[in-house]
């Protein structure tokens, strides 16, 4: 118990001049500087996660023909099960993908918005 005070006491005294820093005041053109960049950055996030959906959409595709062909093969159950398990761990992966997508645009939209006030 002693010992997670300390830690939790020790992370509190390292995050606290990293917070401190932050907090200097910036001018509106650096504002809309930052801004710009971000949009930037937002967009281009937006488009390599696009690119990278199309190519896991295809790594599904393939999958599932794979997984199709096995059975119709009547390949061994350990091989129509590693099928399986590669097929949902590709929609795993592209769920996450949409997830980061979904917030790559949320962020753009608030970026935009916050660049709209300010301008």
């Amino acid at each position: 118990m002693h010992n997670k005070l300390q830690l939790v006491l020790a992370a509190a005294l390292v995050l606290s001049p990293a917070a401190f820093a932050q907090t200097t005041g910036s001018t509106s053109s650096g504002t809309s500087t930052s801004l710009s960049n971000d949009i930037k950055n937002d967009k281009q996030d937006l488009q390599q996660d696009q690119q990278q959906l199309k190519q896991d959409q295809q790594q599904v595709q393939a999958d599932k023909q794979k997984l199709q062909a096995d059975r119709l093969n009547h390949a061994s159950k350990a091989q129509i099960q590693a099928d399986k398990a590669q097929l949902q761990a590709d929609r795993r992966k592209m769920k996450s993908l949409k997830a980061d997508m979904h917030k790559d645009k949320k962020d753009l939209h608030h970026d935009r918005r916050q660049r709209r006030r300010h301008a």
